[in-house]
């Protein structure tokens, strides 16, 4: 087994300087700390199909996500009814023991409250969601203590629609394998529906640091 030499404490202190001042900077300018995520998906990007370890691992996450968008799943992680819709990809769920959930929706981000067609994107989220009872597909918790998964309501795949219907972006950053909303995005773009009628609309992301920016002003 090839051996790496052993790291010095000046060269570790070296790297955690190196790591925090990364950290600062993605927290200053995007909001969120993502570049470990970012190595990963390089990292994964590099393994052969059908490799061993962190390959085999994205590949089963690969054919979880297929299997999210195009078939309704028989098991949920989290059911209950909605209590409130705070935007496009964001609402509370109150499960069977009165247990309240913030759900953030895999894969998709909606435009925000502030920016053009937010408040029409939370209006229809509401009418989709509101007054029925919803089973959501964990895939994570996020740095903010949400539940991050894929929402179901009368057989349908919300995520997914918001973005067929023109109401969110595929957030393929976080999300490259979702082939189901890549597509999804593509023919909303193409029929220019929802906010793809207006000419050259602002992703939510681009929007979020460009609100950060202008406050640090």
């Amino acid at each position: 087994m090839k051996r790496f030499p052993a790291l010095s404490s000046r060269n570790l202190l070296r790297i955690a300087v190196v790591l925090f001042g990364l950290s600062l900077y993605q927290l200053v300018t995007d909001g969120e700390i993502n570049w470990h995520r970012q190595l990963l998906d390089k990292f994964a990007g590099e393994q052969a199909p059908g490799a061993s370890g962190l390959g085999v691992a994205v590949e089963s996450l690969e054919a979880a996500g297929a299997a999210r968008e195009g078939q309704n799943p028989t098991h949920f992680d989290l059911t209950g009814r909605v209590v409130r819709v705070a935007d496009g990809d964001t609402l509370s769920l109150l499960d069977a023991d009165n247990t309240q959930h913030k759900i953030r929706f895999y894969g998709i981000d909606a435009p925000e409250r502030d920016q053009p067609h937010g408040a029409r994107a939370g209006e229809v989220l509401a009418s989709l969601v509101s007054g029925k009872r919803l089973g959501v597909v964990v895939v994570e918790e996020d740095d903010y203590g949400r539940k991050v998964g894929t929402v179901y309501a009368d057989g349908r795949n919300i995520n997914l629609h918001m973005v067929q219907q023109g109401h969110a972006w595929w957030y393929q950053y976080f999300a490259r394998q979702e082939h189901a909303l890549e597509a999804a995005e593509r023919e909303a773009r193409s029929a220019q529906r929802g906010l793809w009628a207006a000419p050259d609309p602002t992703p939510p992301w681009d929007w979020r640091r460009q609100q950060r920016l202008r406050k640090s002003k």
